[in-house]
């Protein structure tokens, strides 16, 4: 189905329009309950905003230059889905809807998240100004809108209405919607469903016609004032109905604005949209309190509390743009003021084909969404963000009891599977549970996030982060599921956060006195980091050399044998096991399916960004996913045979269709650019390319169309005549995701180097070298050692950075020069050191070097400059 067949409500059929054009009473109760089939709005946003204080809970967005989706108290809940304006010709010769006309919509200054807005039909001679924001002393909407009659027409040549979508309490069926006066006789039209309530209130008069107000309460595609004035087999377009009340349903509200009788061609009015907890009658006074307010003063403080943000942050060295500092204000404005929470995306894909079966779109949390997102936060100069965020993982969205057998498997728990330490696959603000998958990659993130913000925010969660850390323990390297929350096995990207996030957990035990779980942490990640690629990588692959890392090895995870064989899977790549692609992939070669995964073992830390299997992956990665969107502007496929996106005809994903090109590979292909040549520059092709995805307001998408193409397997990806290739598809726009890649690649470019890679994880394993702070100095380590497959090689010694003799916190020699074993380590300047190597056999057992004599080596560590080690080892 087309966009343009589902924007108006959601309409039903033909028959149902005409019995409302017939109908015979026109006021009191209105006819047609429950309505059509309640749905959301557009997640292509074209505004949205929030003011930064705790006095407001109003969070609003905007599609096609009208108020969409407002969200109150939470950022979880809509209570309103549609907030535009019908215009008319005084003949009733046509009537236009707001969001079908042409408009524009941007930022009233690049440092705030107020919006200047203007649609119009200069056909029809008008044209609507808008200044949207919130006011920022009370939970309201405020719209400052001005009228123009244009080509010499006059006002009273043109009929205005308003028309209302409630959408209470996170669901557009069960409302009740009513006109009532306030105490100060201004007539609004009030929305209710369970203890929410809403309040439309206008600063001009009603229309009245004879002793009737012209506002209106009805069942959509039955009874509202759509359906009064377009509706039916000949529309008259006029307004007829002025029901009082629609009771239990899916409700719409609409009102006729008196915009006078003169020759005047201009009028200037405010709307304001409020909303209580407790009673009808508190949102009226809201509603009434807003309006009565100096609303010229409430957009200066709005504004104010803004401009002091954006003020706040990095300027990366004067190369933060305009689209930084909108992608940081974006994210911040998706922080719940309840609590810290941070949503994923604020509104719900494909929204306009989607109902109240589907409550929680992406406005829910997703640790893994919320890592990246508040990450790009902390380099963009915002600390406090996500601190609060940090805080509000382990101390809300962390479960605290184990309940249930397994996910999905969970009878009698309230809140369905669950685990001590465990972070479920997403949840509500409140930190319910929403889906009971597990992603092992959700888990460690919240550790990785703590760490990089420093011993003031992890030392007093160290109690909690423990118990993320014992579960990654007990269950990794093997997740439920992958990133894609689609299938389980052994995931590329999933093994290097939780390999980062257990090497992170580690150091945060060793300063907090807990050696024996920072060794069993370590033990770990070095196995699964020296095992990743045996696990995930085909040597008989189907694209390019056939050596490149898989999407995911679908095996189980053996649990057999003793020590570190536990972690083995039941089968490798090569065995060519098959898996079931969901969203109407089909059945698949494990094999066949790649996508960008790999990269995360470089972002994280984990691996090299020039180790071999890296860079053959790189090729096929690039060969089948990589797509070029016009001139040089490259984008990249999710994985093949992905069914996540609209179908080739253009109608909305439903469960299947066809996956197009996400703006965050891009990014993520720019900072692997950036690891691999060292140059800050090379990541800037890729940062322009991001910037032409985005919406003509700034907002990066989850999805852009592509060109027709075919990839492997002839799967078909076929762009309708009707869109741009580059242009955002309506899956989500908005991605915060995405919006936080763009602020971490503009600041990886002016730093000349991935500015997020966990430094603990990439000195580890070899992979950077960490400059020495005051009183230390940097030591090389080179030692040549023979070894036999599943052998690794490491040191340790009579210093804490060297694991004081514990050969679980030893420190892992890298094998890229074998048979020479390196790695660097800082160590306190002007002392003596007694070291010695060791390598850890495959079963997890340790052999020590055999030195003549016996004994231990002594490093004397030089007071400044540097040192280095070129040892032999026998064993």
């Amino acid at each position: 189905m087309k966009l343009e067949r589902v924007l108006r409500w959601g309409f039903a059929v033909l028959a149902a329009l005409m019995l409302g054009a017939v109908h015979a009473q026109t006021s009191g109760e209105a006819f047609g309950s429950p309505g059509a089939t309640a749905l959301h709005g557009p997640a292509r946003k074209s505004l949205l905003g929030t003011a930064l204080t705790s006095a407001s809970q109003v969070y609003f967005t905007g599609y096609r230059g009208i108020v969409s989706e407002v969200y109150y108290p939470v950022l979880d809940t809509t209570e309103s889905v549609d907030l535009q304006f019908l215009v008319g010709d005084a003949a009733g010769s046509f009537i236009d809807e707001e969001k079908l006309q042409s408009y524009t919509a941007a930022q009233t200054d690049p440092h705030t998240m107020s919006w200047q807005v203007t649609t119009g039909n200069v056909a029809h001679n008008w044209q609507v100004d808008k200044t949207v924001y919130s006011d920022p002393k009370r939970s309201s909407l405020i719209e400052r809108v001005t009228f123009r009659a244009l080509n010499g027409t006059h006002l009273r040549d043109h009929n205005l209405y308003l028309l209302s979508k409630p959408h209470i309490d996170n669901a557009g069926s069960g409302n009740t919607a009513w006109t009532a006066t306030a105490v100060d006789g201004r007539t609004m039209l009030l929305a209710n469903r369970n203890a929410r309530y809403s309040a439309l209130a206008v600063s001009l008069p009603w229309k009245v016609q004879g002793a009737t107000t012209m506002v209106s309460n009805g069942f959509v595609a039955q009874s509202d004032g759509w359906t009064d004035l377009l509706g039916g087999a000949t529309a008259d377009r006029k307004m007829d109905w002025t029901y009082s009340s629609a009771t239990a349903g899916n409700v719409a509200q609409m009102g006729w604005l008196d915009s006078g009788e003169g020759n005047a061609n201009t009028v200037s009015f405010d709307v304001v949209l409020s909303f209580d907890s407790r009673s009808a009658k508190n949102a009226m006074q809201t509603a009434a309190a807003t309006l009565g307010d100096n609303l010229d003063a409430l957009r200066t403080q709005y504004d104010a509390a803004w401009h002091a943000y954006a003020s706040g942050l990095s300027t990366q060295g004067g190369s933060a743009d305009n689209e930084y500092y909108l992608a940081a204000m974006t994210l911040k404005t998706m922080q719940d003021r309840s609590n810290g929470a941070m949503i994923a995306g604020i509104g719900t894909p494909w929204g306009e084909t989607q109902g109240d079966g589907n409550l929680g779109g992406y406005h829910l949390v997703w640790s893994r969404d919320l890592f990246k997102f508040a990450n790009a936060l902390i380099t963009a100069g915002d600390a406090a963000t996500p601190a609060a965020v940090v805080h509000y993982l382990f101390d809300t969205h962390q479960q605290k009891t184990d309940c249930g057998t397994a996910e999905y498997d969970a009878d009698g728990c309230s809140q369905g599977f669950s685990r001590v330490g465990r972070f479920p696959q997403n949840s509500w603000v409140s930190g319910w549970p929403y889906w009971q998958g597990t992603q092992m990659d959700e888990q460690a993130m919240p550790i990785l996030l703590a760490w990089r913000l420093g011993p003031g925010v992890y030392d007093p969660l160290w109690p909690q982060i423990r118990l993320t850390a014992d579960y990654i323990l007990d269950t990794g390297p093997w997740t439920y599921q992958d990133r894609w929350e689609e299938n389980s096995g052994y995931s590329p990207s999933t093994i290097a956060a939780e390999v980062a996030g257990l090497v992170a957990a580690a150091r945060i035990a060793g300063e907090n006195g807990d050696n024996a779980r920072a060794g069993r942490y370590l033990s770990a990640a070095d196995y699964w980091q020296q095992n990743v690629t045996r696990w995930t990588f085909t040597s008989t692959g189907f694209y390019g050399s056939g050596r490149y890392y898989v999407r995911i090895n679908p095996a189980n995870m053996g649990r057999s044998g003793s020590g570190p064989q536990v972690y083995e899977p039941t089968s490798y790549p090569d065995s060519g096991q098959n898996y079931l692609v969901k969203n109407g992939g089909g059945t698949r070669d494990e094999r066949a399916v790649v996508d960008g995964g790999f990269l995360e073992l470089v972002r994280m830390g984990v691996k090299r960004a020039d180790d071999p299997a890296i860079v053959s992956t790189l090729a096929a990665y690039d060969a089948v996913l990589a797509t070029t969107i016009k001139a040089s502007n490259q984008a990249w496929f999710r994985y093949n045979f992905d069914g996540y996106g609209e179908h080739n005809d253009g109608s909305n994903f439903d469960g299947t269709g066809v996956g197009r090109a996400w703006p965050i590979f891009t990014a993520e292909r720019g900072m692997y650019s950036i690891a691999r040549s060292g140059t800050g520059s090379s990541g800037a092709p890729y940062l322009d390319s991001i910037k032409t995805y985005a919406t003509p307001e700034g907002f990066i998408p989850e999805q852009i169309w592509t060109k027709t193409t075919t990839l492997p397997d002839s799967w078909q990806v076929v762009t309708p005549t009707s869109v741009t290739a580059g242009a955002p598809t309506g899956s989500m726009a908005p991605l915060n995701w995405a919006m936080g890649e763009y602020i971490s690649l503009l600041a990886s470019i002016q730093a000349g180097r991935v500015v997020d890679i966990p430094a603990v994880v990439c000195a580890r394993y070899g992979n950077c070298v960490l400059p020495p702070s005051s009183g230390e100095t940097g030591v090389t380590i080179n030692v040549n050692a023979v070894t036999q497959p599943g052998q690794y090689v490491y040191v340790t010694g009579d210093n804490a950075m060297l694991g004081n003799w514990n050969t679980d916190l030893g420190l892992p020699l890298d094998p890229a020069r074998y048979p020479v074993w390196s790695n660097t380590v800082n160590l306190r300047a002007a002392t003596s050191v007694q070291y010695k190597y060791y390598r850890k056999n495959a079963d997890g057992s340790v052999t020590w070097e055999n030195l003549p004599g016996g004994g231990n080596r002594t490093l004397n560590v030089p007071a400044s400059g540097t040192a280095a080690l070129n040892d032999g080892v026998g064993w």
